[in-house]
């Protein structure tokens, strides 16, 4: 079990922070029910499983707010690529004030890298009962094989999540 923790110059993160700021993210109510969480909001950029499949349709496809935020996506490929400039994923799912109870990632495949920025207190990232300070810090570890969860928090906190999904 690989888990690696880096720290991560606050200076890169002031430009997505205020775009963040900038929209309204939706609250995802079918991840609130599998996970176990409270007013999280959620949005994915990059590749993505449609929810609603169609017959002779694509099952997968690029996210809707990766065209309805291009330089947004553009901001959060620049971030990974100063942390982890070799890492490759395919997904990066936003979290804002995410509060999740122990769970692994099925969908995901190989390591995934979360790391959180913001204004706030607490929420430390718990993996296999060890607790991470995640304020300006990333964690790379396999996320579909190792437990993980997110403790209460206090202020305002964006988690980058960076993964690859599974091919079916």
């Amino acid at each position: 079990m690989s888990i690696i923790q880096t720290d991560i110059n606050p200076e890169i993160l002031n430009t997505l922070y205020d775009m963040f700021n900038s929209i309204k993210i939706p609250k995802r109510s079918s991840t609130s029910q599998r996970y176990n969480t409270t007013g999280m909001r959620t949005i994915c950029f990059g590749l993505v499983k449609y929810r609603i499949q169609f017959k002779n349709k694509p099952t997968r496809g690029t996210s809707r707010f990766t065209k309805l935020y291009p330089e947004i996506y553009d901001e959060l490929k620049v971030v990974i690529n100063s942390i982890y400039p070799d890492f490759t994923y395919t997904t990066i799912q936003v979290n804002h004030n995410g509060v999740m109870d122990y769970h692994t990632d099925k969908n995901n495949q190989g390591d995934t890298v979360i790391l959180s920025f913001g204004e706030y207190e607490k929420g430390e990232l718990v993996i296999d009962e060890v607790e991470y300070n995640m304020n300006c810090k990333s964690v790379r570890f396999d996320a579909a094989k190792i437990r993980h969860k997110t403790l209460p928090l206090i202020g305002n906190k964006y988690s980058l999540v960076y993964f690859t999904i599974i091919k079916n």
